[in-house]
């Protein structure tokens, strides 16, 4: 009868800890409201294209949408992990390989013109990823960040921890039940 009630205990925990949507939809716009201009007082586009300058843009915009969410996106590396410049005023739309990075940022021809420069948070988990440009001006170049590569382990987050937690707990009560059961 201990068993049972020990097996009951091991199963609540199990269940209670399986998680309720905590996984983040990707990619997340970084670089439009309610991360910038009003929400915040965050510009939409950085002054220049230097890698310091991006790097400060996009770890402030990271950090606007870390204030207003959970959980929160990671810190973004120092400097970019691939980095295309190549002035293509022909090139409006284009489809690139972004498997393993984290935060891509592209810059779109002309200084001055509003949504110049564009910030996501991919997650690590995409594959492919479609540059539009929002302004009809041809492609700069663009950078991804924060490079994992696939067969670095990664760590679950809150939810999956505690369901396998959950889960270990369970398999503890009831394979030491099932182990007395099967032998004569």
């Amino acid at each position: 009868m201990k068993r049972i009630r020990h097996w009951k205990v091991a199963a609540a925990t199990a269940l209670g800890a399986l998680p309720l949507g905590t996984a983040l939809a990707i990619p997340i716009r970084l670089d439009t409201t309610p991360y910038i201009q009003p929400a915040t007082t965050l510009p939409g586009n950085p002054p220049n294209q230097g890698v310091p300058t991006v790097h400060n843009w996009l770890q402030d915009l990271v950090q606007a949408y870390n204030l207003q969410n959970d959980p929160d996106l990671p810190v973004v590396a120092a400097s970019p992990s691939l980095e295309y410049t190549e002035n293509r005023k022909d090139v409006q739309s284009l489809s690139i390989n972004v498997t393993g990075y984290t935060y891509l940022t592209v810059h779109w021809g002309g200084k001055k013109s509003s949504d110049h420069s564009q910030a996501w948070y991919l997650g690590g988990a995409l594959e492919n990823f479609q540059l539009v440009s929002p302004t009809g001006r041809g492609l700069s170049g663009y950078r991804l960040w924060n490079y994992v590569p696939p067969d670095v382990m990664r760590i679950p987050e809150g939810g999956t921890t505690l369901t396998l937690l959950g889960l270990g707990l369970l398999a503890t009560f009831i394979w030491p039940r099932r182990a007395r059961h099967s032998h004569p």
